[in-house]
């Protein structure tokens, strides 16, 4: 069943302006293409808010089923890639939400009905 999984962070008010730089520069050029080739991951999308690009920042992953993000995870490759992702956010303020799209077949499944 098609879900999303969304991230909200900020990244840590201890990094540099390069830091911050280098980050970005990281997550789009090795990140981003890394996680698109798991199997089920159909987008990964980053957006800002307002102002500099530390602070209120989404990450949304659209997948073929909730369980792209689990082999996502369990990928030995990408394990260096979300260590060092993770090392740059302020986890007191992250937080994450699965979505799951509402298709018929999940009304049927729902519903108990064929």
């Amino acid at each position: 069943m098609p879900a999303v999984y969304v991230r909200w962070v900020s990244l840590k008010d201890a990094l540099s302006d390069a830091e911050v730089a280098a980050y970005w520069k990281f997550t789009l050029e090795e990140v981003v293409p890394a996680l698109l080739k798991v199997p089920g991951i159909r987008s990964v999308k980053l957006y800002s808010g307002a102002g500099g690009l530390r602070a209120n920042i989404r990450y949304v992953f659209e997948m073929d089923d909730a369980g792209a993000y689990e082999r996502l995870l369990a990928d030995l490759q990408l394990r260096p890639l979300i260590a060092k992702t993770y090392a740059a956010w302020d986890m007191t303020t992250a937080s994450q939400a699965f979505y799951r799209e509402l298709t018929p077949e999940l009304l049927r499944a729902l519903s108990g009905t064929t």
